[in-house]
């Protein structure tokens, strides 16, 4: 898919009772919609998004290099030799953000796929705090880009998954991500028509 075939909105969260009345902490959704919504294109601009929604935190380390399997090490630090090509870290966003939003279409109706959450638990990425908030993301700086930004997602799914099954819109066509149904259904945008293969009202049958 063509970085021009991505919108770079960030989605507005719908006005839902789960959300007005929970005192559950959204930021690592936000977190994780900002990198699919506005992705970094910079080392830079990486480096300030890891920054801003996970070392500040506390939920990682700072990372000195992020990878995507298939490509080498990219530098993030502030004492390399010289900054990583800007095409470099384009290509490695482009894989990890086509990957997460894969993940989150998958897990649309009639396939329901989970196992990125079953993943991201096994592989420590996200965690029980104890407190209010059950589950917090807390990945390693030797993962894959995509599954650090998954372990986002994951956590705020553990957290809230009525939420996700009721409002998580994926765009079939363009992968892009809402949260209100009564726009353009589950599987469309406001470029695309919700595809008839899937129907959100329905609540039984085999699952394929």
């Amino acid at each position: 898919m063509r970085q021009e075939d991505f919108h770079t909105a960030i989605p507005t969260l719908p006005s839902a009772p789960s959300l007005v009345a929970s005192d559950h902490d959204r930021r690592a959704l936000l977190a994780a919609l900002t990198f699919v919504g506005r992705p970094p294109r910079s080392a830079a601009a990486l480096a300030s998004w890891f920054e801003k929604h996970l070392v500040a935190p506390g939920k990682m380390e700072r990372p000195a290099y992020v990878t995507e399997g298939f490509s080498k090490h990219v530098a993030l630090g502030l004492q390399v030799p010289a900054a990583p090509d800007a095409s470099e870290i384009e290509e490695l966003v482009d894989a990890a953000r086509f990957r997460v939003l894969a993940a989150l279409r998958a897990f649309m109706p009639p396939t329901a796929d989970d196992r990125f959450l079953a993943a991201a638990v096994d592989g420590g990425r996200v965690r029980p705090t104890g407190g209010p908030g059950p589950w917090e993301p807390c990945p390693r700086e030797d993962d894959l880009l995509s599954d650090i930004v998954l372990s986002l997602f994951a956590a705020d799914i553990l957290n809230f998954r009525e939420f996700h099954e009721a409002y998580l819109c994926v765009c079939k066509t363009c992968l892009r991500i809402d949260f209100d149904p009564s726009r353009s259904g589950r599987t469309g945008c406001p470029e695309h028509e919700p595809t008839a293969t899937v129907s959100v009202m329905r609540r039984s049958g085999p699952s394929l």
